[in-house]
C-alpha cells in the first residue's frame, strides 16, 4: 500500500505558508492499495481440476507439473467503477491487474529435505481514482496502484520442529498474515483488507502489495488453538520519502519491484491468534501491534520528524449462525489505536462487517455489508485552521457486495460504496468542499 499526499494539497498549503511564515501541513489524502489477486495457499494440490481452470489442464502438463512440485496460478481482475454523486466531479474509471505465481515444493522436487520457494509478479493497469476526484483516506478497491509491472513476492519457507514452526524469508507482503480477517476479505473497498491506519500512518502504506518488503515471518503453531506470529521488515524498500509530491504513492521510483533500500528503519510486527469453537460456531480472534524505528514528520510542523512509531490493534472473526446445510451468516469487527498522534495522520479505525453465504439456496453466492471509520489527527486538524482550511475529522465509509461464481473460474461481483465526509472534510484542487460520494462499481476475477 501506498501513501499519498494530494500534490495541490502541498501547493495550496505552501502558498500559505509563505503568507503567514508557518510551517504547519494541512489535507494531506493517502489512499490504499491491497493485494491484486495473488492469495498464497497453504499447500500444493496433487492434480488440477480442468473446470476450474479457464486455460485447463493444458493437455496434463498442470498435472505432470504438480507431481514435480511445481504449481503455476495465474488470475486476472478487472474493475469498472463510477462515482455519479459527490467527490470533486463525477467520473467512470477502469483499472486491472494480472497475477502470476509459481509456488515449488523443492523437497518434492529435488528430493532433499528442503522447504517451499515461491516467486509472482503482476502487471497493473489503469488510472489511480481514489485520489483525484474521491479525495478519500482509503481506496474504493484493493488493487488500484501505478500502472506497472513488477515483481511482486520472492521468499523461501521451511518448516521445523513437527510443522510448528515456519520460518519464511524473502520478499514479502506481510498483510497476508498480520492484520487481516478472513471476513473482511469478501470486501472490495482497500480498508477492509489492509486496515486504513497503516495504510496512511507507515511508510508506502506498509508492507503489502504491491509493494512487498525484504523481510523475515516466523509462525509457531502451540496447539489448533493458539497461533503466535512475527516479522521483522524493511519499513520503507522502495527508499523514498515519506511526502512525495511528484510520485505520492512512490512506486514510480521502483516500477520493476526490483529495488531494496535499507536506509529508513526496521519494521516489527507480532500477532497472537485464538481459534476456538462454540456450540458448533467458529471463531478467531487476533491481539497484536507494529513498531517502526524509522523517522515520521510531525502533522503539524514539516520541520519536525519524530522518532519511531507504533499501533495496536485487536480483531474478531465469528461464524454466528447456520441456516440449513449451505447457509452461513459471518461477522468480523477490527479496531486499531495509537497514542502517537502527533506523527499519525489516521490515529483510530474500526470497521465491521456481515456476510451471508450461500444467499438464496445458491451455493457460491456471498453478500456482505460493511462499514469503517478512519479518524484524523488533532494536530493534523490544528494545521488546517492555522491554515484557514477545513479541520479534517472522520471519515466514513459503507459498502454493500454480492458476489456470483459464474462459472469455477469466473466471478462477478457487484458493489455499492458510500463516503461520508472524505477524508474528514477537505477541499478539493479548486477550493470547493469535497461532497460525500455514492460509488458503483463491478469486479470481475478469472483463474487461468
Amino acid at each position: 500500500m501506498r501513501r499519498i499526499w494530494h500534490n495541490h494539497h502541498i501547493w495550496l498549503h505552501t502558498i500559505i505558508l509563505l503568507k503567514t511564515c508557518s510551517f504547519a501541513y494541512a489535507q494531506p489524502v493517502p489512499v490504499s492499495v491491497l493485494s491484486a489477486g495473488v492469495t498464497p495457499q497453504q499447500n500444493i494440490p496433487d492434480h488440477i481440476d480442468p473446470r476450474t481452470h479457464l486455460s485447463g489442464n493444458w493437455g496434463g502438463i498442470r498435472n505432470w507439473l504438480l507431481a514435480q512440485g511445481i504449481d503455476i496460478r495465474i488470475s486476472d481482475t478487472n474493475e469498472f467503477w463510477s462515482n455519479p454523486v459527490g467527490g470533486a466531479q463525477a467520473s467512470s474509471n477502469y483499472i486491472g491487474s494480472a497475477a502470476v505465481e509459481m509456488v515449488t515444493d523443492l523437497h518434492t522436487l529435488t528430493g532433499l529435505p528442503l522447504g517451499t520457494f515461491d516467486i509472482s509478479a503482476m502487471e497493473i493497469r489503469g488510472r489511480p481514482f481514489s485520489n483525484t476526484p474521491l479525495y478519500v483516506f482509503n481506496q474504493t478497491s484493493n488493487i488500484e496502484a501505478d500502472d506497472n509491472g513488477r515483481l511482486y513476492e520472492l521468499w523461501y519457507s521451511q518448516k521445523f520442529m513437527g510443522e510448528r514452526l515456519a520460518f519464511r524469508i524473502g520478499k514479502l507482503d506481510l498483510g497476508h498474515d498480520f492484520m487481516v480477517s478472513s471476513v473482511g476479505l469478501n470486501f472490495l473497498n482497500a480498508s477492509f483488507s489492509w486496515p486504513i491506519m497503516p495504510d496512511n500512518d507507515l511508510y508506502d502504506q506498509g508492507p503489502v502489495s504491491p509493494v512487498a518488503t525484504p523481510a523475515i515471518r516466523l509462525r509457531y503453531t502451540l496447539s489448533p488453538h493458539w497461533n503466535f506470529l512475527f516479522a521483522a521488515a524493511d519499513d520503507n524498500p522502495v527508499g523514498g520519502p515519506f511526502i512525495n509530491a511528484k510520485d505520492p504513492w512512490n512506486q514510480n521510483r521502483d516500477p520493476g519491484g526490483t529495488r531494496f533500500s535499507f536506509r529508513t528503519g526496521a519494521l516489527f510486527f507480532g500477532e497472537v491468534q485464538y481459534r476456538r469453537t462454540l456450540y458448533g460456531r467458529q471463531g478467531t480472534y487476533k491481539l497484536g501491534g507494529y513498531f517502526d524505528t524509522g523517522r515520521f514528520p510531525d502533522q503539524s510542523d514539516l520541520r519536525k520528524n519524530h522518532k519511531t512509531n507504533w499501533a495496536v490493534y485487536a480483531i474478531a472473526d465469528q461464524t454466528l449462525q447456520h441456516f440449513g446445510r449451505i447457509t452461513e451468516l459471518d461477522a468480523f469487527i477490527r479496531g486499531n489505536w495509537t497514542a502517537d498522534t502527533d506523527r499519525n495522520q489516521i490515529v483510530y479505525a474500526a470497521d465491521a462487517g456481515l456476510s451471508l453465504k450461500g444467499p438464496f439456496g445458491r451455493a457460491g453466492d456471498m453478500a456482505g455489508f460493511g462499514a469503517g471509520l478512519g479518524a484524523a489527527s488533532p494536530y493534523l486538524a490544528q494545521a488546517d485552521r492555522r491554515s484557514g482550511l477545513p479541520m479534517q475529522g472522520t471519515e466514513y465509509h459503507l459498502e454493500l457486495t454480492y458476489q456470483i461464481p459464474i462459472t469455477p473460474w469466473f466471478m462477478l461481483q457487484p458493489d455499492i460504496q458510500g463516503i461520508i465526509s472524505p477524508s474528514g472534510g477537505v477541499l478539493d484542487n479548486k477550493g470547493q468542499h469535497v461532497h460525500d460520494e455514492a460509488i458503483f462499481g463491478l469486479h470481475s476475477s478469472v483463474t487461468f
